[in-house]
């Protein structure tokens, strides 16, 4: 029989003896426990090595602690003055606040010191708990070492683990069995990732473990039901060298993969299998449910490469350290747009088949996505690699991470593969004409030569390949340097050029390679214009195609000064009146262009017309390079003449001239722009009067006039312009332009005469109309009104409207009157003559 078994087959008659020494004992221990307290301040010691933070890529084959999602440390309650019981214990925020259960011998009412929160400052053993009071010497004194060893396990300090709090499942029955049960379950869930792995742990302390060891069965509670991970599991060693002394372990289940596209509520729960108390003596702390989901991290190897070469990517997977097989994981990986699978993917890596769906890697050449399916991680491998070649022929640094990645396992960080493209640069530039250096292609006296110069070239070819600052080794050099040069017409050796170094060497990155030739200009060069004339550089990269630059920047060196003129004509409508005519502003504007290969200075522009006017133009520069543009403005406008007005248009010519680098004269082209004019209008008004008293005109009606064009100094065709009648005696043109015109009388009032003849008048610059000559009558002219005077010899006018009738019928009356009045008088007096005695 073991040590233990004796403690607790005691005789009832020693137990009843030795209570009050127990007594004793428990208020010393009290004593002490509260004396612990005030030394560790009075609070709950912290529960270090608890958390761990979810893994993250850049540890590729280094495994990481899992993301705790559940963590119960028995430290929410304080258990310093009293143990509490699991069923009177609320876990915190990382224990999704829950509350727990557990089977009834696994609880205080079981009798089997089982279920109560504690630490080694505890100060007694519960009274109620007869477990507790069997064997007391040693079971409560057991429990608190176990809790102190089980807070050093976890990486607390020594002054730490006297408050870390544990579970006790000590199975102290007098009859030294217990059935096997559940010791500890969740009553409150957290949510799980479908596709992601979980596991549950706990530490566990022991003691007596030669008697009998636990049998631990950890379940994952996968919405409702539990789901056994692992069963078995004993935190004693066989090994150890003390093994009736304190043990501790941390146990690991299994893992399950939520499968992907579900969601589940998850809990846990401790069930120990082992159904006697002889040595089953245990504390356990910290049981979590942890998300062990491995970590993807993504690499290219090199990290730079030439166009069209290839880079290994490589796919780690790296498992948790738990270490637990995980099954089944997937990844798909779709390229950023232009890396694509190498025509030899070279498919690769440590992963392999281990259990579950079939292992399979999917990377066809020239494809854009690479997928794995079925990948598995075997127990206690720390990692696995899947490799692929990949490549690119668009230039340019590729970002491949997790906005790349479909997958189950946690995502990679971003990784980066660099695309060079080899590159060679020429330039070449004349050095001398007749042997006087050049110092600058601008300087036209020099570069710019006649027939029979000899002109000296030279030529530059830099390898431009860049530099990879993240991979040494990239070979940058470009074999077999040249230079070419397309051949001349005239002498000269451009063909066989002398070269530092030689033609066919290499050329490290940044390196140069410098040839130079000459050549004398020739008659048909000049003939023929511009010449081309082209200058190559080749090299061999490393991987790929040859590369090539080309240089005709330099102009050979022949003559073609050339400008061209451009000339602008904007009206200014000086009267406002809409239209452009007689007096209106026309300002001129010139650009010339220099559409040669040579430097004209000197720039003028010659405008005749402008000229005869005393206007200038001013260009701005004077001096024009190739490409370059003068911009030339008239320094006054040009005021349109009654002469533009009879012509109906101005037309303007101008040419521009310049000096080319001898001094010699370059003319441009012959610019000519036209202005239509368009006269100004009028309204016209026609007036027919007669006279009523003296010096006294009034308007009459009964008239009708035309007005005809003028046909060189004679009446023409009548013009359809509408007159109308405004009122009694007055006519009117609403719109007549400029010029001299006609006007015939067709029809005249009665009793009055029509003009005898066409009437001449011009409509003036400033508006006005005047009279020229012809008609029989009086006829004039004020403002914008001809007046049509009338006198007839012996009738009276005819006013606007009622005509003569009137004046009869009053005249008429006037008589009768004047008669009857007469009449009247001379009745009286033939009476008073007879009356009258003396008559």
């Amino acid at each position: 029989m073991s040590i233990r078994s004796l403690h607790r087959t005691t005789p009832s008659s020693s137990r009843t003896a030795a209570v009050p020494r127990r007594r004793a004992f428990t208020r010393l221990l009290g004593v002490l426990a509260v004396a612990g307290v005030l030394v560790a301040g009075g609070t709950l010691a912290p529960n270090t090595g608890i958390t761990a933070a979810a893994t993250v890529p850049g540890t590729p084959g280094t495994p990481q602690a899992g993301t705790p999602v559940y963590t119960e440390n028995f430290s929410n309650q304080n258990a310093s003055l009293a143990a509490i019981s699991l069923l009177n214990y609320t876990g915190g925020a990382a224990a999704a606040n829950s509350t727990y259960t557990a089977s009834t011998q696994y609880l205080p009412a079981g009798n089997q010191c089982d279920g109560w929160v504690m630490s080694s400052v505890t100060p007694t053993a519960p009274l109620t708990d007869l477990g507790c009071l069997n064997n007391v010497g040693t079971t409560w004194p057991s429990l608190q070492q176990m809790a102190t060893a089980l807070g050093v396990a976890q990486g607390q300090t020594a002054a730490q683990a006297t408050t870390n709090q544990v579970l006790t499942s000590y199975t102290n029955a007098t009859t030294g069995v217990i059935a096997a049960g559940t010791q500890f379950r969740t009553v409150n869930t957290i949510p799980a990732v479908g596709g992601h792995y979980y596991a549950v742990s706990a530490y566990f302390a022991a003691v007596n473990c030669p008697a009998a060891g636990p049998s631990e069965r950890f379940s994952l509670i996968v919405n409702g039901s539990p789901l056994v991970l692992s069963s078995g599991l004993n935190p004693c060693n066989p090994a150890s060298p003390t093994p009736w002394q304190t043990q501790t372990a941390k146990l690991q289940s299994a893992a399950y993969m939520v499968p992907v596209g579900t969601s589940a509520n998850l809990g846990l729960e401790l069930y120990n299998a082992t159904a006697t108390g002889n040595g089953n003596d245990v504390a356990f702390d910290l049981p979590q449910i942890v998300d062990v989901t491995p970590q993807l991290d993504k690499s290219f190897s090199p990290t730079v490469i030439l166009n069209g070469a290839t880079s290994k990517m490589t796919l780690t997977v790296t498992n948790t350290s738990d270490l637990m097989a995980k099954t089944d994981w997937f990844i798909t990986d779709a390229l950023p747009a232009n890396l694509k699978i190498a025509a030899a993917p070279n498919v690769g890596g440590t992963c392999v088949q281990r259990a579950g769906a079939a292992y399979a890697v999917t990377a066809p050449a020239g494809g854009t996505s690479v997928s794995v399916t079925g990948g598995d991680l075997a127990l206690g491998a720390a990692s696995c690699t899947i490799t692929v070649d990949v490549t690119s022929t668009v230039n340019g640094t590729y970002i491949n991470g997790p906005a790349n990645i479909t997958t189950n396992l946690n995502p990679p960080a971003n990784a980066s593969l660099e695309v060079i493209q080899p590159s060679i640069d020429i330039v070449k530039r004349i050095t001398a004409v007749n042997g006087v250096a050049v110092t600058s292609d601008t300087d036209p006296d020099k570069v710019y030569s006649k027939v029979g110069d000899v002109i000296t070239y030279s030529f530059v070819a830099t390898n431009t390949t860049p530099k990879a600052a993240t991979n040494t080794t990239l070979n940058t050099n470009l074999s077999n340097v040249r230079i070419t040069e397309d051949a001349f017409s005239g002498v000269g050796d451009m063909t066989t050029l002398s070269c530092t170094p030689a033609q066919g060497s290499t050329l490290a990155s940044g390196a140069t390679m410098t040839c130079t030739a000459t050549y004398v200009v020739q008659q048909t060069d000049l003939d023929n214009a511009p010449l081309t004339n082209v200058a190559r550089a080749t090299g061999t990269p490393a991987v790929g195609p040859d590369v090539t630059d080309t240089d005709d920047e330099i102009i050979p060196a022949v003559w073609t000064p050339t400008i061209v003129l451009d000339k602008t004509a904007s009206v200014v409508d000086v009267d406002h009146d809409g239209v452009t005519g007689l007096g209106d502003h026309i300002m001129y504007a010139f650009d010339v262009t220099n559409t040669g290969n040579v430097t004209v200075a000197n720039i003028t522009v010659i405008d005749d017309r402008l000229t005869q006017r005393n206007i200038t133009v001013t260009c701005t520069p004077t001096t024009i390079a190739p490409t370059q543009i003068a911009h030339c403005v008239a320094n006054a406008p040009y005021v349109i003449t009654q002469a533009d007005v009879d012509a109906k248009k101005v037309v303007n010519t101008a040419y521009s001239t310049g000096k080319d680098p001898d001094g010699g004269p370059v003319r441009s082209n012959d610019d000519s722009t036209q202005t239509p004019i368009e006269p100004f209008r009028i309204p016209l008004k026609i007036e027919k009067v007669g006279e009523s008293s003296a010096d006294t005109w009034v308007r009459m009606d009964g008239s009708s006039f035309a007005v005809l064009a003028d046909a060189n100094g004679a009446p023409g065709a009548a013009l359809p312009f509408t007159i109308k009648d405004v009122e009694t005696g007055l006519f009117q043109i609403d719109s007549i332009p400029a010029g001299t015109y006609w006007l015939s009388e067709l029809t005249a009032p009665d009793g009055f005469s029509l003009l005898a003849a066409p009437v001449k008048f011009i409509i003036n610059a400033d508006r006005t109309v005047s009279i020229v000559s012809g008609g029989d009558a009086a006829v004039t002219a004020a403002g914008q009104i001809i007046t049509v005077h009338d006198v007839p010899a012996m009738n009276l006018p005819t006013t606007g409207g009622t005509g003569p009738l009137p004046y009869i019928l009053a005249g008429s009356l006037t008589v009768l009157i004047a008669g009857g009045l007469a009449f009247r008088i001379r009745r009286r007096h033939a009476r008073a003559d007879a009356h009258d005695p003396q008559s």
